[in-house]
């Protein structure tokens, strides 16, 4: 949920806005055109830029959120565009915890100089996955259409794990699905 609000409070959209399937496309697709545009140095460092501007604003911060939202705004300048591939990174940056298991974080911690590329290699991993589910996915429309049809299905069947499973996302909020493709597509085409 945290993402969604994210979402409609960077782009300034009016909440109700925010969810009509037209406005979630042409969200997607603008944060799809936007980050291809950043090309692949450029994604890296406005990730790093985002990171780096929350960890030192928002630790401790009551409430996250509205820390989240001030930290995207003046990094993407209230540009709308930017605002919408400052949402992807963010939504993707918390979505670690849901996506990469307790242990695999611990040993990353233990074993990686820079935790953050280390988190983003592995997360990476999964959202590689979900484009190998989007492949096979009976959707018609362009990527950002296809994205979210896929993401808002996906979201409504239950997706198991088992312990220790490399192959497999589990349950995943529309949010952090849409936003994992919309990096993971960004990143690998044009």
């Amino acid at each position: 949920m945290r993402a969604i609000l994210v979402l409609a409070c960077i782009a300034g959209l009016a909440r109700a806005d925010a969810y009509a399937p037209q406005s979630r496309v042409e969200y997607l697709g603008t944060a799809l055109h936007v980050l291809r545009g950043l090309g692949v140095e450029g994604r890296k460092a406005f990730d790093g830029e985002l990171h780096a501007a929350v960890r030192a604003r928002c630790r401790g911060a009551e409430p996250a959120t509205s820390c989240l939202v001030e930290v995207a705004r003046a990094v993407c300048g209230g540009q709308r565009a930017r605002c919408a591939a400052a949402d992807v990174v963010l939504a993707n940056e918390h979505a670690a915890s849901d996506l990469i298991d307790e242990p695999t974080r611990m040993r990353l911690v233990r074993a990686s100089s820079d935790y953050h590329a280390a988190i983003n290699a592995e997360l990476w991993k999964k959202y590689a996955l979900l484009a190998a589910e989007l492949a096979l996915f009976d959707g018609a429309g362009d990527e950002a259409a296809r994205i979210d049809r896929f993401c808002v299905e996906r979201e409504q069947q239950v997706h198991r794990c088992e312990a220790g499973a490399k192959a497999c996302v589990p349950n995943v909020a529309w949010q952090r699905c849409a936003a994992g493709l919309v990096w993971f597509v960004a990143g690998r085409t044009k």
